[in-house]
């Protein structure tokens, strides 16, 4: 379903190359109601660090100019990528090449997909006006194509857990195994201003970074494997035995992702997961939607469950939402909370 649009994904946006503050910057525009924010901060993805406004409200160079201006360091492979947003339907990626663009950022930022299309489709299936509701307030959400092996982890890490302890986890477990990428990218300086990483200009010093994780390369589940004891730092708990059984399975290609992108099959792919100790519906889910491009994905958690009960009379046969389910549940899972002012 995904290939349809990528096709002709050239037509779905336009771009240009220029310099921002003495920052080269690539602008892409005619993306719609895209959200950065809202793609990033809506629970699907954890590697991420929002860098302006930081926590206490400054603005880099280009925040003072652009007001509303927000701005992201996320964790691609082994790139960092730096986008910024003034406006919904424009993005700004600093340092990156059109290459670097088509090879990376199109496919992870779903620059690719009709959305506006996808919105149309769900809206065919559904009389509810608490989903109309919905899809008006979250339509700047993509659906991000992670790499299986990282969003299969990660929402591992997530059973009984709150969204900054699950980031803290991964960042541990990053530099427990992974490579320092800002370091290996020549980079003097935190390219985050993390107190703990900002060497004023002098080569990055390996163990403060190490204290941080943040620009660190996600670990091989073949690493994960031979040393599961490294994971032991990051406190994971009583999830410890999932994490290295899901690195034993995977290394050992008892569990194929190559088989599962092949079958292009939410169900098989749930099939598939659910082998992994301490894997369910939930987890499994998750991946298949963030991961394996299973649009029709519907996880179920908490959330989900209090929209179901509250707005659908206790019951939703996702299903008929058709092939989109799994951004539909996006567009509901986004809404409850902020109904319930969660950020």
């Amino acid at each position: 379903m995904i290939s349809a649009f990528s096709r002709g994904y050239k037509k779905l946006f336009n771009k240009k190359m220029t310099k921002i503050e003495n920052r080269e910057a690539l602008i892409v525009t005619g993306l719609g109601d895209y959200s950065l924010a809202d793609t990033f901060e809506c629970g699907q993805a954890f590697r991420f660090i929002r860098i302006s406004p930081d926590d206490e409200g400054r603005k880099n160079a280009i925040g003072e100019k652009y007001d509303g201006y927000v701005e992201y360091m996320t964790v691609v492979g082994e790139r960092l990528i730096f986008v910024g947003q003034k406006e919904a339907g424009e993005l700004i990626f600093f340092g990156i090449t059109e290459d670097e663009f088509d090879s990376v950022c199109v496919p992870y930022f779903a620059l690719d997909i009709d959305y506006a299309e996808i919105k149309r489709d769900i809206l065919r299936n559904t009389d509810s006006e608490f989903l109309m509701n919905a899809a008006e307030c979250a339509s700047g959400i993509r659906i991000l194509k992670q790499d299986p092996w990282e969003a299969l982890f990660s929402f591992i890490i997530s059973q009984n857990n709150n969204i900054p302890r699950i980031k803290k986890i991964i960042r541990a477990i990053s530099a427990a195994y992974g490579e320092n990428l800002a370091e290996k990218n020549g980079l003097s300086e935190c390219p985050v201003k993390c107190l703990c990483c900002n060497k004023n200009g002098e080569k990055l010093d390996t163990s403060p970074c190490a204290s941080c994780g943040i620009c660190y390369s996600f670990p091989k589940a073949n690493s994960v494997s031979d040393a599961p004891e490294l994971l032991l730092d990051s406190h994971p708990g009583f999830r410890y035995k999932y994490l290295v059984d899901a690195a034993e399975k995977v290394s050992s290609g008892a569990i194929s992702f190559e088989k599962i992108i092949a079958e292009n099959s939410y169900e098989y792919t749930v099939s598939e997961l659910i082998k992994i100790k301490g894997v369910g519906e939930k987890v499994a889910s998750c991946a298949s939607l963030f991961a394996f491009s299973n649009l029709e994905a519907f996880p179920i958690d908490v959330w989900m469950k209090r929209a179901i009960d509250e707005y659908f009379g206790g019951k939703l046969d996702y299903k008929a939402l058709g092939k989109y389910a799994g951004v539909a549940q996006q567009y509901i899972f986004h809404y409850i909370r902020k109904l319930s002012n969660i950020v």
